[in-house]
């Protein structure tokens, strides 16, 4: 596997005016973030009192001249970075409200939190730049203008941004889910609305899925059943017979009785084969639609609490669906792929 990394210049090449400019900045960004990360690193290190001893005897002039017009300056050379880091950030936010990316105009700063505050010139908030230099490669890899794939480095940045992308989303969704589950917990009005929003309105198109499902299981049932319910039907009714007092008194007449009790019993079994036909073909009919619908809906009217007991109701629904997505949210899909390699 080849270790370079590659840039598709077919996609490029298809990509609008303003994407290709865009992919020029952020090439640009990108060698600039690696400039500034590599200053700073150099500049932490020179800090050292041996390091600069060094320095000052063997590289005495660029001792004196990294010391007294770099060093000496690093706050205000950095400034330098964050006022272009600002006005890139500032062209990009517009661009987001023009093409309106976000739900608000003002999410964009808080979606790039990392960006905002990497610009502070404070020694732990500028290593958040290296989540923006994450961010850029990463982005161009989405949206295939380069390959980072066949390289250790794009593997690796690749990785870890998607364990930090994870970790940060998943707890604002879990935070998000808990939060809207005390609302539940907290609000009679929010649960009401719910049900009049929500579960009210749909009630007739539940009624007709649930006739649906009823016609689809009773021919289904009706092919697959009907001689075994028949055959068990006849055979309650043959067993009914010789434990009534009439059975009892037919089945005593010599001969006649027992033929008239097997006559009986056939004549139920066809009774029956031909009522549950009949029933089917009654429940699948279009003009007793309407009639099952109706009363599917007076089912629901009657067994569907009110009052506190409404509230208690749709709130344990609510809770245990957001318990489940919860649930499924915190799963940690970065280390079950760690653990498949």
């Amino acid at each position: 596997m080849s270790s370079a990394l590659k840039i598709n210049r077919t996609q490029l090449a298809s990509r609008p005016l303003i994407e290709r400019l865009g992919f020029v900045v952020d090439v640009a960004m990108i060698l600039l973030v690696i400039s500034n990360l590599s200053l700073i690193v150099f500049d932490w290190v020179f800090s050292a009192s041996v390091v600069q001893g060094l320095f000052a005897s063997y590289l005495p002039r660029f001792h004196q001249a990294y010391l007294h017009h770099i060093h000496h300056n690093f706050i205000t050379i950095d400034l330098i970075f964050i006022a272009i880091y600002l006005t890139e950030l500032g062209v990009r936010w517009a661009i987001a409200i023009y093409r309106k990316t976000h739900h608000r105009w003002f999410f964009y700063p808080f979606v790039h939190w990392y960006d905002v505050l990497g610009c502070i010139p404070v020694g732990s908030f500028r290593w958040l730049r290296v989540l923006r230099l994450v961010t850029l490669l990463h982005r161009m890899q989405r949206m295939g203008l380069i390959d980072l794939s066949g390289t250790y480095l794009g593997r690796t940045v690749i990785k870890y941004y998607k364990i930090i992308v994870e970790e940060i989303s998943d707890r604002v969704v879990i935070n998000v889910l808990q939060g809207a589950q005390q609302e539940v917990a907290d609000g009679a009005p929010l649960l009401h609305r719910i049900d009049e929003n929500i579960i009210q309105p749909r009630k007739t198109l539940l009624a007709e899925f649930i006739v649906d499902k009823i016609i689809d299981i009773s021919r289904e049932s009706h092919t697959l059943y009907h001689r075994k319910a028949t055959d068990y039907i006849a055979e309650l009714v043959d067993k009914s017979l010789t434990k009534t007092r009439q059975g009892s008194r037919l089945a005593a007449i010599p001969i006649a009785g027992t033929r008239v009790r097997l006559r009986i019993s056939e004549t139920v079994k066809e009774i029956v084969e031909s009522v549950l036909h009949e029933l089917v073909q009654d429940l699948a009919a279009t003009e007793n639609r309407q009639v099952l619908e109706t009363l599917i809906l007076d089912i629901a009217h009657l067994v569907t609490p009110e009052g506190d007991d409404l509230n208690g109701f749709v709130q344990q629904i609510i809770n245990e669906v957001l318990d489940e997505v919860i649930a499924q949210v915190a799963i940690k899909r970065w280390q079950q792929e760690l653990e498949e390699d």
